[in-house]
């Protein structure tokens, strides 16, 4: 399976050579649906796509000061000395596709995740938490999108300030609290979705969960949000261990992602859920989102009187 480069940046090995502590915007652009291209266009075509992608993305990105520092498969990372030549060429970057005119024919539409903060120089390539942050910032981008965090917002002139627009919190893979995030306004557009001010978004948040109560056996489990899973499975390493012998050993994890707590499956023989209005759900390897209270049960069918049944109770914010 291709890795991206989102996701090997914070598993990269750092090579013994000299280093340099920096301030620096680190960039993420990939191209959407890229696995798309391949099928529909056959191998050639669909690389001679990417690569013509990703030279416009490395133009943009050394008309506005900044250096290319790798790309891999659809992806691209870029350096910028500063959060305003950053937001500048991701701008641009999402721009020129739009008028290229082989790539608007073709559809094709670009993520951009970018972030500002200290970074550790070695032989062009980088490395530090400012990396790990820009990488989860283009996994929360949409197409067409620039995402980036509040904190590089305020590295920007009052008037770059302009086109962004708070998109409140967020979990970030290795921090302990939540992030704000941000997202760029590239174009101009009249149906553009108004953010609700700063007490509706309150009150929304509150509607969110908060805490997720799990109860199996003699184990009673509260869970927080955390960007943490919490794993379940007959493995003597899992957060909570089944065991049983229809339930695999990484049978399944909750993960928090937009106050929502959402069970995934991992497993052979899938996981039953019993909802409190007798609805009933089977999911093998795939998600389903919690929602108030029921039972959840690995590799067998969910019934009150089982022994093994966990029962779960999504409780919310105060």
């Amino acid at each position: 399976m291709k890795q991206k480069l989102s996701e090997l940046a914070s598993t990269s090995s750092k090579p013994a050579t000299a280093r340099q502590q920096d301030q620096a915007t680190l960039l993420f652009a990939d191209i959407c649906g890229s696995t798309g291209l391949f099928e529909r266009y056959g191998d050639l075509r669909a690389r001679q796509i990417e690569t013509l992608v990703l030279d416009l993305l490395a133009a943009r990105t050394i008309a506005h000061q900044g250096t290319v520092v790798k790309t891999i498969g659809d992806e691209i990372m870029s350096r910028f000395p500063d959060a305003e030549t950053g937001i500048s060429a991701a701008c641009e970057m999402q721009q020129g596709i739009k008028d290229d005119p082989v790539l608007a024919e073709l559809s094709i539409a670009i993520r951009i995740g970018l972030h500002y903060g200290p970074v550790l120089v070695e032989n062009n390539d980088v490395f530090g938490d400012a990396v790990n942050v820009a990488a989860r910032m283009v996994t929360l981008a949409k197409a067409d999108q620039i995402i980036t965090t509040r904190e590089t917002v305020s590295h920007l002139s009052a008037d770059s300030r302009q086109i962004t627009r708070g998109l409140g919190r967020s979990w970030v893979r290795g921090k302990q609290n939540e992030m704000e995030i941000a997202e760029v306004i590239w174009y101009e557009s009249g149906s553009l979705t108004q953010m609700s001010d700063g007490e509706t978004q309150k009150i929304l948040r509150n509607q969110l969960y908060a805490r997720l109560m799990l109860d199996y056996r003699d184990r009673n489990i509260s869970l927080a949000p955390s960007t943490q899973a919490f794993t379940i499975g007959r493995g003597p390493k899992n957060d909570l261990v089944v065991e049983r012998e229809l339930v695999s050993r990484s049978h399944a994890a909750i993960e928090f992602r937009q106050g929502k707590f959402i069970l995934k499956d991992n497993s052979t023989n899938g996981t039953y859920l019993l909802m409190e209005n007798g609805a009933r759900f089977f999911v093998r390897r795939e998600e389903f989102t919690l929602h108030e209270r029921g039972v959840i049960c690995l590799g067998q069918a969910a019934f009150e009187q089982n022994p093994d049944i966990i029962r779960y109770e999504c409780q919310y914010a105060a």
